[in-house]
């Protein structure tokens, strides 16, 4: 038996129409993109103990109970496969209600700061690998950070090539994440702009590079603070705001 429609709106008005599960925080309504006019809905509310004998969870606390707010929780039309498989055996009724009460905790906090939910969906995503590698691969060329004393002008340019290569490789993995897409490509475009304005008069490479820093040390603090990415060692000293 599926919850009253008034109910599952409220499930899914608590819940921010994001999944509950902790570790897929997707969002489960959006527009349809064959029609302006349609809607797209991918999110359930689901049983928390089993409406029935035999469903996953089952128990009995009454039918009140059983049909209350308290024994739903809203979650993507897959995670909802998911806990009710195997008879609900892998997910029990306290992990269940830890991720609603979570997850709702967390709602209310973003709602009464007017914060948005993106950093916590984009943190979550199959994207955060891609955005942690971007980082890395700024941190580990000291051409970002070393004094310009210490840097060889030949190896500066090839040390940035090398960035940008890795960079555009990247940039093929990015998954439907607009976002995340325009920080890679800004990061190659101003890489790009070093070597192109340096390719055959490097008298002003230091100037340029100064630039590159503030440039790159601006995407870092986005990715670091939309992503979630570790920013640390030598090249936490460009991040800025």
């Amino acid at each position: 038996m599926a919850f009253s429609v008034k109910i599952a709106n409220l499930l899914a008005y608590r819940s921010g129409y994001i999944c509950n599960n902790p570790e897929c925080n997707v969002l489960t309504i959006g527009p349809a993109s064959s029609d302006p006019h349609l809607q797209t809905k991918k999110g359930e509310a689901a049983h928390i103990v089993g409406e029935k004998p035999g469903a996953a969870r089952y128990r009995d606390i009454g039918k009140a109970s059983i049909e209350s707010d308290q024994n739903g929780i809203w979650l993507c039309v897959a995670c909802h496969t998911l806990i009710d498989k195997n008879n609900g055996k892998d997910y029990e009724e306290k992990e269940l209600i830890r991720w609603k009460s979570s997850h709702e905790e967390l709602i209310s906090v973003l709602l009464k700061t007017h914060r948005s939910p993106l950093p916590l969906v984009r943190r979550f995503s199959s994207n955060m690998k891609v955005a942690q590698d971007m980082v890395d691969t700024l941190a580990h060329k000291g051409v970002m950070y070393q004094p310009h004393a210490m840097e060889n002008p030949i190896f500066v340019i090839q040390s940035i090539d090398q960035i940008k290569r890795k960079l555009l490789r990247l940039l093929r993995q990015i998954d439907l994440d607009k976002r995340l897409r325009e920080i890679c490509e800004g990061l190659i475009s101003a890489c790009r702009e070093v070597m192109n304005e340096n390719s055959r008069d490097g008298s002003a490479l230091n100037a340029f590079l100064d630039i590159l820093r503030i440039r790159v040390g601006r995407f870092l603090y986005q990715l670091q603070h939309e992503y979630g990415c570790s920013v640390s060692g030598g090249i936490s000293v460009i991040v800025r705001p």
